[in-house]
């Protein structure tokens, strides 16, 4: 009886396995590539001063677009990861309007999310 799937067939197991998912070079340097704006846009985010209103619910909600778009951008769907990180800019104007949260809060959100959204956009 076999207990043990020989290493060749393991590795085209795993090979068909990432292809089918979408896995490629090509994904992973994407992700390499833009896992570092996405970390520090999260992370801005995460911490920035909100105001008034359901804080909680605004914050969550911020945090969820960002987490969005990086698992979109791992699975390799980057256009539907830039939409993601274009929906959490209007977000930040909307607060920013409201002064939820502060012009240089605001600038620092719009920065980091250009910056995301023009790594994934390159590649």
């Amino acid at each position: 009886m076999l207990t043990r799937i020989p290493a060749v067939l393991s590795a085209a197991l795993l090979a068909s396995v990432l292809t089918a998912a979408g896995g490629s070079a090509a994904n992973a340097d994407t992700v390499t590539a833009c896992g570092e704006e996405l970390s520090q846009l999260g992370s801005s985010v995460g911490s920035v001063t909100i105001t008034g209103g359901k804080v909680d619910k605004e914050r969550a909600g911020l945090v969820k677009l960002v987490d969005d778009a990086s698992d979109l951008a791992d699975a390799g769907k980057t256009a539907d990861a830039v939409v993601k990180l274009g929906n959490l800019q209007v977000k930040v104007d909307d607060l920013a309007a409201a002064d939820r949260i502060s012009a240089e809060s605001a600038a620092l959100l719009t920065t980091e999310t250009a910056n995301a959204t023009g790594c994934l956009s390159s590649t």
